[in-house]
């Protein structure tokens, strides 16, 4: 009987433990996370901004899968100006705004269509293989519209032989002007370093592009080439912001290390 007893309390013991850890765990109030999957965002882009940042901001700043490249790597938010390259292209604030953008490319309505443009700059310079998505272009007209705008032009005007179409005659123009100056090529190494080390530089961050010294045959005449009308994923450069002096400088350096 005694024997019995001690079987039956052991029983209990156990069913009881049982039961408690079952309800415990039905009773807690932790739950599994809610998994949400971004769709404006995909598996196009890597990297994360600034986790204090707003969906568009981060969007912004986000690199290309294709070539690492951001968006905010050449144009300026008003708080990215440590990135040489925003002095050379047109910043965003105002975008939203503008009733024209690419020198008239893009007007009206298709202004915030294409994200100011950005839908190019997508396929063009970031070398995406999907277009920007319709939840990619409000995000990014999004963060245009929150940004600081009085101290920024709604229209962004800008001189350039490469638009509306590529004034060849005007290139070789600039080219024999180009050829005719001496170039300083340690003036030459800062320009460079601005204005092109972000793709061709030696800590360059940029995918798949030319090396300067390895695959570029470069002399003053293709250097102009590139800068005043772009080579595909590089874009051209404004003309007040790069003087045919500049080029000089640029294109001295570039020669000194090729050994020209």
């Amino acid at each position: 009987m005694h024997l019995l007893n001690l079987k039956t309390i052991r029983i209990f013991y156990t069913i009881a433990a049982a039961a408690l850890i079952l309800i415990s765990g039905c009773g807690s109030d932790e739950k599994v996370p809610e998994t949400k999957t971004d769709t404006s965002k995909k598996d196009t882009v890597s990297g994360t901004a600034d986790t204090k940042s707003s969906p568009g901001k981060d969007f912004f700043y986000m690199k290309s899968s294709s070539n690492n490249i951001a968006c905010a790597d050449c144009h300026g938010d008003g708080t990215n100006s440590d990135r040489p390259l925003t002095k050379y292209f047109s910043d965003i604030k105002g975008a939203d705004k503008r009733k024209s953008t690419y020198l008239g490319k893009f007007t009206g309505d298709d202004v915030k269509k294409t994200a100011g443009g950005a839908t190019l700059c997508w396929e063009a310079y970031m070398k995406m293989k999907t277009p920007m998505t319709p939840e990619q272009i409000e995000l990014l007209n999004g963060y245009y519209a929150s940004l600081d705008t009085n101290d920024t032009q709604s229209e962004v005007t800008y001189e350039t032989i490469a638009l509306p179409q590529e004034d060849r005659a005007k290139l070789k123009t600039e080219q024999a002007e180009i050829l005719k100056l001496t170039g300083d090529p340690v003036n030459g190494e800062n320009l460079f370093n601005n204005a092109c080390g972000l793709c061709h530089g030696e800590n360059a961050s940029v995918k798949k592009v030319p090396s300067i010294i390895e695959d570029f045959d470069g002399n003053v005449k293709s250097i102009t080439y590139n800068v005043r009308f772009g080579d595909g994923a590089m874009p051209f450069y404004k003309l007040n912001l790069l003087s045919n002096q500049d080029i000089a400088d640029i294109s001295a350096h570039i020669l000194k290390i090729n050994g020209k």
